[in-house]
């Protein structure tokens, strides 16, 4: 993107990865809500309907854009850095949404690792993309064959173990960092961005009105107008007070996303049985209060280890050795 410097594009990433992990916790938020019978109103459901075809895919691609910073560490500390700051987040994370949901068994547990099953499935598949990501780069396997290859595959493998899915956001994954590297940019594109956009709005209306059309092959064009359009809104992306806390937001990540499901199961039982409140407002309290105590615990995070170990392995496994007695790794 020869339009958009590295400081630049990184601070409007952050923000463009803060909304759609928002959108992700609003949606969540009225998921827990559903799982213990609250009701909310409809066009809560059709704002999230709406957004359906955009939230994951993007973080994807924004993440395929990170891959070629990452590239540049040596293999041990690329594999050893995706494991401490994704996977164990994964792990632990995955944990604590099993005890809020009241189904932390050893069944669930063997099965962290292997199938995923939690919300947090997207660091699951973050982590093998990066893998499969590294692979690639160091093999010099051209991107566009694959890509297509992602897209096709997505259309024929079966829902089982999220295998279409998977599919799917790796061509997304693979896109952003074909763009990076190739220093795609969309600037005197403005036709083509609007463009882009109309289609991106018409695909959530088809989502809407049609049910679910994400990763699905024959709506790829939905969420691509949308990149199309934000690549070309970038460069003219400014900074303020406002738009500064959604950077936060998106440079913290890891905790906002891990985090928020078991708040937000345990905020809706709470809820449920000590306040009459429902519908929107409901809805509306549980979001903030699931943002304000992973805002918290961010900053817990950054001033408190044990609190940093439960995003951090290494973190962790200092603490483990200080507990037993062993010197800990200088790091």
């Amino acid at each position: 993107m020869t339009s958009c410097g590295t400081e630049t594009r990184q601070h409007w990433m952050d923000f463009a990865r803060s909304v759609c992990i928002l959108l992700v916790i609003f949606l969540h938020t009225t998921t827990a809500m559903q799982k213990y019978g609250v009701p909310f109103p409809d066009y809560i459901a059709v704002f999230n309907q709406f957004m359906d075809p955009f939230r994951i895919p993007l973080l994807m691609f924004l993440s395929g854009m990170l891959l070629e910073r990452s590239l540049a560490k040596p293999n041990r500390e690329y594999l050893v850095g995706k494991f401490n700051l994704i996977f164990w987040p994964f792990l632990i994370w995955s944990q604590a949404i099993y005890a809020a949901d009241g189904r932390l068994t050893l069944e669930y547990i063997l099965k962290t690792p292997i199938t995923a099953p939690s919300v947090l499935w997207y660091l699951w598949f973050l982590c093998a993309y990066y893998l499969i990501g590294l692979v690639l780069a160091r093999r010099r396997v051209p991107l566009v064959p694959v890509m297509i290859v992602c897209l096709v595959l997505s259309g024929l493998l079966p829902d089982y173990m999220r295998m279409d899915r998977f599919a799917a956001l790796l061509m997304f994954f693979l896109l952003g960092h074909y763009v990076v590297t190739k220093r795609f940019s969309m600037q005197g594109r403005g036709a083509l961005a609007l463009v882009g956009l109309g289609l991106a709005i018409v695909g959530g209306l088809i989502s809407v009105l049609y049910g679910t059309i994400k990763y699905d092959p024959l709506f790829v064009w939905v969420p691509m107008g949308l990149i199309a359009f934000l690549l070309w809104a970038a460069p003219h992306y400014e900074r303020s007070a406002v738009t500064g806390a959604f950077e936060w937001i998106g440079r913290n990540s890891i905790v906002f996303y891990a985090a928020h499901f078991p708040l937000l199961l345990v905020g809706t039982r709470l809820g449920e049985t000590y306040t009459e409140a429902a519908g929107a407002v409901f809805c509306a309290v549980l979001f903030l209060v699931a943002l304000i105590l992973c805002a918290f615990l961010q900053i817990l995070r950054r001033r408190w280890a044990p609190a940093t170990a439960l995003f951090d392995f290494a973190v962790a496994w200092r603490l483990v050795r200080g507990l037993t007695g062993k010197a800990a790794p200088v790091s």
